[in-house]
């Protein structure tokens, strides 16, 4: 059980022994409160990174716009957003005991419904494919899109804020919250979402990515109702070409 909760531990999906739609990874809704949890020792952690180790990956903000205005450290992180068997990053050796609360909450919120338990039985066990720490500058934001690739897109994203102020201000649909340190948060990535930092302090986020393996996305019944969901069974609605109404933005 140990195996599923640690981060460092590559997984291998493996093939789909029987097709079960029954747990369907989108959600009605634009933020979804998983807990709350003592990030001290992470935030302690964070605050002894030098400019050094935030400016030493730059990749992200370099590719994608809308991210110019972040820094982001790898800790679980593969450039080619690949669905399974994630590269541990060096820096994960600081962090990875700190982490392990914070795996454990978030696998035991979306492993104990009946159809996950079934999902990795006939699957395999649940995994954290990515894991990132972002900085966004103060008087900065980040301009409003969607996530749109496979695994993004088949992806629990999850935040949870180390360092922030009150005049952060997260966007998902037609929704802004504070998030305030120490709680974590499920977003909806296939909708529209920003964020805006009006404060003075910069904000950091810890971003996990969490994989039910043979979890099929909403649109998957509406689409290929016989065909797991894969990068050429979704592509169409990874993309947007079809767009995703399963839970319109109301």
């Amino acid at each position: 059980m140990v195996k599923r909760r640690i981060i460092c531990k590559d997984a291998d999906p493996g093939p789909c022994k029987h097709l079960i739609l029954v747990h369907i990874m989108n959600f009605a809704g634009n933020f979804f409160l998983i807990g709350s949890i003592d990030i001290a020792e992470l935030k302690r952690l964070v605050l002894s990174l030098s400019d050094e180790q935030w400016d030493k990956f730059s990749t992200r903000q370099n590719i994608y716009e809308v991210h110019q205005h972040t820094k982001t450290i790898g800790l679980v992180y593969d450039l080619d957003f690949r669905h399974s068997h994630p590269t541990r990053l060096p820096t994960l050796q600081i962090f990875e005991e700190a982490l392990r609360p914070v795996l454990w909450m978030i696998a035991d919120h979306f492993e104990k419904t009946e159809s996950a338990q079934r999902l990795m039985k006939e699957n395999s066990l649940g995994y954290f494919i990515r894991a990132s720490l972002v900085q966004l500058a103060a008087g900065h934001g980040i301009a409003e899109h969607r996530d749109m690739n496979f695994s993004l897109t088949h992806s629990h994203r999850i935040h949870l804020p180390i360092i922030t102020n009150d005049d952060v201000w997260f966007t998902v649909g037609n929704e802004s919250i504070n998030m305030r340190e120490g709680q974590l948060y499920e977003i909806n990535n296939r909708r529209l979402h920003s964020v805006h930092n009006k404060g003075s302090e910069d904000r950091v986020h810890l971003i996990l990515d969490y994989v039910l393996p043979g979890e099929q996305c909403c649109c998957a019944a509406k689409h290929h109702p016989d065909t797991r969901c894969s990068p050429q069974a979704c592509f169409d609605t990874v993309l947007l070409k079809i767009p995703c109404t399963c839970h319109p933005e109301t």
